[in-house]
């Protein structure tokens, strides 16, 4: 009964009487994606300043450094120890629901994604919150990085997923042939 109720659900798993894991799929025209997993308190890690990202679909986890520059637009550190400081439950997830019984859902964060890109003034078809995934992506490979380092970043299981961050043109792939051959442009 609760399965027909949620767009795109195709399992619902009880985990305890509180807690239940679910798989949705969301489609947007062509592009299909599917979300699982939560984030717990216990995959923060406040003395190295690292976050254990645990993907589903056969993805890598990876292990993410958190910000720490206050010269940047967001201090990931500041404002985790600021979350930390004020977050008053004892709920295992980092971001708790507000019955406090459990994780905040998919939709939950989705929507609360789209109304903080709607007040930034961002186009609502780049409102997704992979965009920011895919934002990153694009950002290292214009930035040179490596695409062995960037399939590891991003989490991608085959360097296939990684690939299409790589659309190069026949005058970038000439620069980089005498790059290579001759060590100049």
């Amino acid at each position: 009964m609760l399965k027909a109720c949620i767009p795109g659900c195709e399992n619902i798993e009880k985990v305890s009487e509180t807690e239940y894991k679910v798989a949705v799929t969301a489609a947007i025209g062509p592009v299909k994606a599917k979300f699982n997993g939560k984030l717990l308190l216990s995959d923060i890690n406040t003395k190295d300043w690292t976050v254990r990202v645990k993907r589903a679909k056969g993805s890598l986890e990876t292990l993410q450094l958190l910000s720490g520059n206050s010269e940047r637009l967001l201090d990931e550190r500041k404002v985790l120890t600021e979350w930390l400081a004020q977050r008053i439950n004892d709920s295992p997830f980092l971001f708790p629901s507000r019955n406090r019984r459990g994780c905040l859902s998919r939709v939950q964060v989705y929507r609360l994604y789209r109304s903080y890109c709607e007040e930034a003034g961002i186009a609502d078809a780049k409102r997704g919150v992979h965009a920011l995934k895919h934002t990153l992506g694009q950002r290292m490979a214009d930035g040179g990085c490596d695409i062995k380092e960037m399939r590891l970043a991003l989490g991608h299981k085959s360097l296939s997923s990684t690939a299409h961050y790589f659309e190069v043109t026949e005058d970038q792939a000439d620069r980089a042939r005498q790059v290579a051959l001759m060590g100049r442009v």
